[in-house]
């Protein structure tokens, strides 16, 4: 015999029902906005094609197998495709909130196995739930709540799931981790021999709403169930909401005491714990359990994910730690906190703890075994995934054909990095932001193509030019004479045997241009040299002027010394003023198209060294020693565009810089060494070396 309700209770109902559809939605643009926005699409269509699914076999067979009349406990054997009884309001109402329960459980799979399954094989695995798990779970959990009939085997032995923590969430659970045991983790998640990588999700933002629109649809997910508008609903939103925020607040301090930082998900899946944590016993907790059970469901959500991490299981938006471990955890609370009073099965608290935990086991192994066998076997005839490649791509045109604006400017974007050309446009959608972007990158194209053409007319004349270089290069050799010290050059004339020497006390300064490696991979080859011959050019002159001798350029590093060949004894106070007057003239330079300064590494030593000529062919002059090793480590330990000086230095120049002491560095076979910065200059050269008697040109 079928029950009835007053109307008041077929409202109310009817409400719920309503309320616990939007979380359809709100699952839709959580699991989109964690997820990658070229799979974006093909989560959204599972989450709403899920429903649809559900609603077929739910309504054909699996409502009869969850509330027809029972076999012994186990099985329903009628109310298939059900025709209910005109006049009747409560049959229809009690099926539609039984509907979207259905369709509740089936959607937690969707985010678990999101960016990896095909299409057709997620409408089977939510074929799988809504026509034969969960009706018959559910059976034996809640059957016989439509009808006076028995309840199923696991309701009359007491067992309590008030809204679902088992039979909704866990069964999605466990269903979702068999499919990610078959499956697999997504390409790139768990890299040979380095850390897990963390896949960002594309709208954090419409995850965090998808939260919200779950929390609310929750109130009516655990306030419907009492099946009744009466004086328990309040009690159970209260316990509801309040299991919920401290699950919240738990998550977000653990994972931020643990990862050093407020992780973006961590609020968003500890809220959600805490709502499925108290959903098995919302009716018969009390608020202060329940804000115990919330904070408890909330501290198992990190372990999770690391455990899951450790077993390289890759659950895309953390279903497992809510649903899974959340529902498990509600369910044993029931017999450690439930008043047995409001339980009613007049039962001891171990003997509830015992048949709580039978129903986790027996469901469990049911949904898990049963699915985990059935997707194994189809999975090795027809592989539920699908290829490298579609992954690559992303499921939204893979599997559905379905492109955005942004899309298609992606793709015109890849055909030009690809081929490398770039003679035609890309598309331009009119009145759209991504039209916009397109059109300042067909701008972009513009001068590219310009500034190709004019490398190509270099290149020509670079070409003509070459035969000329060939020709003067025997001249060339003999003209490197000149451009070493005159010392040097002399001796070179008259004497070809080796030349070398040492000197007991010279400055040498290090020079390195801060992330220029990293800039120059965005620029074309002709115009990194461009650069560094510009720069390296004013420095020569600063050298010149200073009477300093460059010793060497290698990439964009940049050596020079005084006090060799020829002593002078104010060659810490030159190289230092040289340092300076770099600093000043790189931050005047700009790199036009890329909006970006240059900055330099500056590093200077005093102390001794060997100096020589080595090589034949190209003679270079060069010097090393342990002086020249430190002067090194002053520019490589240095601070981006700060001049760094040794203690020698630093006592040598005070008195026309102020320096700042910056402490000690560890230097490698020196031990710590103390530095100092120059933080101003406080004599122009002109004044310093007019009082040492030394002139320059100023240059």
């Amino acid at each position: 015999m079928i029950l009835e309700k007053s109307l008041l209770d077929i409202l109310w109902v009817l409400v719920c029902s309503g309320l616990v559809l939007i979380m359809q939605g709100g699952f839709l643009v959580l699991e989109s906005g964690l997820t990658r926005a070229k799979n974006s699409i093909n989560v959204a269509i599972k989450n709403v094609a899920d429903f649809g699914v559900a609603t077929l076999l739910f309504y054909t067979f699996g409502f009869g197998l969850m509330f027809g009349v029972t076999w012994n406990g186990i099985i329903g054997t009628s109310l298939f495709a059900p025709v209910f009884p005109e006049g009747k309001a409560w049959p229809p109402t009690f099926f539609l909130f039984q509907l979207v329960f259905c369709g509740t459980s089936a959607t937690i799979v969707s985010g678990a196995v999101a960016e990896r399954l095909k299409f057709h094989s997620y409408l089977f695995a939510t074929a799988l739930i809504s026509g034969v798990i969960y009706p018959i779970a559910g059976h034996w959990c809640w059957g016989g709540s439509l009808t006076d009939e028995n309840h199923g085997w696991l309701a009359a032995r007491g067992f309590h799931d008030f809204a679902g923590s088992t039979l909704v969430h866990s069964v999605g659970g466990w269903v979702s981790l068999s499919l990610l045991l078959i499956v697999g983790a997504r390409i790139g998640r768990f890299p040979e021999n380095e850390p897990p990588k963390a896949v960002t999700g594309s709208n954090l933002p419409m995850a965090m709403l998808g939260g919200i629109l779950l929390w609310f649809g929750w109130m009516g997910f655990n306030g419907g169930s009492t099946l009744a508008f009466n004086e328990k609903v309040p009690g159970i939103i209260l316990n509801t909401i309040i299991s919920s925020g401290f699950s919240l607040m738990v998550a977000m301090l653990s994972a931020w005491l643990i990862k050093g930082f407020p992780e973006a998900t961590a609020p968003l899946n500890g809220s959600l714990a805490g709502l499925v944590a108290i959903t098995a016993g919302a009716d018969c907790f009390s608020p202060v359990q329940s804000a115990i059970i919330g904070s408890i469901a909330g501290s198992l959500v990190l372990p999770t994910e690391k455990l899951l991490e450790k077993l390289k299981i890759d659950d895309a938006v953390g279903a497992i730690p809510v649903h899974l471990i959340g529902g498990i955890w509600g369910t044993i609370a029931v017999g450690i906190f439930g008043n047995l009073n409001l339980i009613g099965h007049n039962v001891t608290r171990s003997s509830l703890i015992l048949t709580q935990v039978l129903g986790i086991l027996s469901v469990g192994g049911f949904a898990f075994g049963l699915s985990l066998l059935i997707f194994y076997l189809i999975n090795k005839f027809f592989p539920l995934r699908v290829d490298g490649d579609e992954e690559r791509m992303g499921l939204n045109i893979s599997e559905h054909k379905a492109t955005t604006e942004l899309i298609d400017l992606f793709l015109a974007m890849d055909y030009q990095r690809k081929t490398g050309d770039l003679a035609v446009d890309v598309p331009v959608e009119p009145f759209t932001e991504v039209g916009q972007i397109a059109e300042r990158y067909n701008l972009v194209l513009g001068t590219v193509r310009s500034t190709l053409a004019d490398n190509e007319k270099a290149r020509v004349e670079i070409v003509e030019a070459y035969e000329k270089v060939r020709i003067e290069q025997d001249k060339a050799e003999k003209l490197l004479l000149n451009i070493l010290p005159d010392s040097i050059a002399q001796e070179l004339k008259s004497n070809s045997g080796l030349i070398a020497d040492s000197y007991p006390n010279v400055s040498i300064l290090f020079a390195d241009i801060v992330g220029f490696t990293k800039i120059s991979a965005m620029m074309k080859p002709e115009s990194v040299v461009r650069i560094l011959n510009e720069v390296f050019s004013h420095f020569d002159v600063l050298a010149e002027k200073y009477g300093l001798e460059k010793i060497k350029t290698i990439g964009d590093s940049y050596m020079a010394v005084g006090g060799l060949p020829l002593p002078n004894e104010a060659h810490p106070l030159l190289v230092a003023h040289m340092a300076w007057d770099m600093k000043e003239l790189l931050s005047k330079f700009k790199l036009k198209k890329m909006g970006t300064k240059l900055r330099m590494r500056i590093g200077i030593n005093t102390g001794p060294v060997v100096a020589g000529v080595i090589g034949t062919k190209k003679f270079i002059y060069d010097i090393w020693g342990d002086a020249v090793n430190l002067a090194s480590r002053m520019e490589s330990h240095g601070v981006p565009g700060e001049i760094q000086v040794t203690e020698s230095t630093a006592e040598l120049i005070r008195s026309d810089f102020a320096l700042t002491e910056r402490g000690e560095i560890k230097v490698k076979g020196k031990g710590l060494v103390k530095t100092f910065l120059i933080s101003h200059r406080l004599r122009s050269p002109e004044e310093s070396f007019t009082d040492l008697g030394y002139s320059f040109s100023a240059t």
